[in-house]
């Protein structure tokens, strides 16, 4: 009995290790085609979800693969980060172990950009130590009960606190580094993130009451953004903006997709 169950137990750990060597080589042929796919400098991190793996191979249905990618270059961005995930996604395993996955069908995606907080430190001149971090109807509410705190102008009223954003920083005001903070509203239009102050508080309230109009002025100026950061994975539609953890995220989702071009096909002429 004992020699069995010993047997049984290497057998199980052989097809273990075979069922962690069969999904790192599809991670791998899945990342140099998505490399290609989505035009990244490097290879992207790939993991395909769910144990076993090799049932999931022998049916050519992986039930989750997640692709993620970091400090991408995108315009004047160069940090972005990238993050799709791929629900049921369908090749025949035989394809994946050639490297030929063109042609991959999805039944559903969701893709992400990152913004991240260095990148928006970098087009925030004169602004340092720079933290993002998401507001909520508390954080709203404190600000509107404590409006004589802002600078005049300031409001915070018809903001939806899932599309806005906090930013906490240290700027330099007439020779002075004073903290800031900053509530913004986030919009999406097309693919371009905007970020339109609408509370600022320097320092006390009445610091920020004494700054002089044309200071107050250049502080809303300041943290104004526009900002272009590139398509989603697979030409997935931006549908949603919100802020992150040190970071803007910019989602959207798709089913039914088909990611390159199948087998024996040439792209259509535009």
């Amino acid at each position: 009995m004992k020699r069995i169950v010993i047997t049984l137990l290497v057998a199980v750990a052989l097809l273990v290790v075979a069922d962690f060597a069969a999904a790192a080589v599809a991670e791998y042929q899945v990342s140099t085609r998505l490399q290609e796919q989505l035009a990244l400098p490097t290879e992207p991190d790939v993991r395909i979800g769910g144990f076993p793996f090799l049932t999931q191979a022998l049916a050519g249905d992986y039930r989750k693969v997640e692709v993620y990618a970091e400090k991408l270059d995108v315009s004047e961005l160069t940090d972005v980060g990238l993050v799709a995930r791929l629900y049921h996604v369908r090749v025949p395993f035989t394809r994946v172990v050639n490297g030929s996955v063109a042609g991959m069908t999805v039944d559903e995606a969701q893709g992400s950009v990152l913004i991240t907080k260095e990148d928006l430190a970098r087009l925030l001149p004169g602004v340092t130590k720079l933290r993002i971090e998401p507001v909520d109807a508390a954080t709203l509410d404190r600000a509107a009960q404590a409006s004589g705190e802002a600078t005049p102008g300031s409001t915070v009223s018809g903001i939806d606190p899932d599309r806005a954003v906090r930013m906490v920083a240290t700027t330099t005001i007439l020779g002075q580094e004073v903290n800031t903070s900053v509530i913004a509203e986030l919009r999406l239009s097309g693919r371009e993130v905007q970020l339109v102050p609408r509370d600022i508080r320097l320092g006390s309230g009445s610091d920020a009451a004494a700054l002089p109009r044309i200071m107050q002025s250049g502080l809303r100026q300041m943290f104004t953004l526009r900002i272009d950061p590139g398509t989603l994975p697979f030409g997935l539609t931006p549908t949603t903006l919100k802020a992150v953890d040190n970071a803007l995220e910019v989602s959207g989702s798709g089913r039914n997709l088909v990611i390159g071009n199948p087998e024996g096909t040439t792209p259509a002429s535009r």
